[in-house]
């Protein structure tokens, strides 16, 4: 009977230490997708900036393709995608001038990992001037066309202005109201100026940075400097 005892004892703690195993792993996942400065580890990160630099940096050379090889104006560029809502272009753009046609810029979109935090879809938009990129001349004519990834993790900010370049102050990197962006339909307009703020996204084609109106951190990329 002792022994019994002692084999259903030790298997009443194995089951108490595999739910406790499990409640910990629920914990830590929804860590990682929290947003919380300190949840993601550094591998983690690594891992996360090179998603985001790489897809980014696609998406600026099929924009860069449309505009040497097919002839493309700069606001002949489209970005409607099937499951990317307020894309569509006014007027009705070519197929050679979509970036996610095969006649066009011939790449598919990628949305976002989920493990980006809060971010929900790039955006792409034509409302951002950053100062030092291109011609600062103070009107839509000078606006950048640029991609943007929003609700990043703090670490993961911090990590992309790292492998940038980018100088990072008072711990947060470079702070601006440059968030959020506007859709790109043809249009150009002089709605936000990067570096206007934080002198050290002056001359940045890509950065990361903090809203300072709600202190959450945005990825950019320069897909036309003009």
């Amino acid at each position: 009977m002792k022994r019994k005892n002692e084999i259903g004892s030790v298997l009443f703690m194995i089951l108490i230490a595999v739910a406790l195993f499990g409640a910990l792993s629920y914990t830590v996942a929804n860590m990682m997708r929290s947003g919380s400065p300190d949840a993601i580890g550094e591998q983690q990160a690594s891992i996360l900036v090179d998603e985001i630099l790489a897809t980014s940096r696609q998406y600026r050379q099929a924009v860069q393709t449309l505009k040497i090889s097919n002839g493309c104006e700069d606001e002949d560029i489209s970005f409607e995608a099937t499951g990317l809502a307020g894309y569509v272009h006014a007027p009705v753009a070519t197929d050679d001038c979509k970036v996610f046609h095969s006649s066009g810029g011939g790449i598919s979109y990628t949305a976002p990992s989920a493990d980006l935090a809060t971010a929900v879809d790039w955006v792409f938009s034509g409302a951002h001037a950053v100062s030092g990129v291109g011609s600062d001349c103070g009107n839509a004519d000078c606006t950048e066309l640029i991609v943007l990834l929003g609700g990043l993790n703090k670490k993961v900010c911090l990590s992309l202005n790292e492998k940038l370049g980018v100088t990072l102050t008072a711990g947060d990197g470079p702070s601006d109201a440059g968030a959020p962006g506007t859709a790109f339909t043809d249009t150009y307009t002089t709605g936000v100026q990067m570096g206007d703020e934080d002198a050290n996204l002056t001359g940045q084609p890509a950065a990361c940075f903090k809203d300072s109106d709600d202190n959450t951190y945005h990825f950019y990329q320069t897909l036309i400097a003009r």
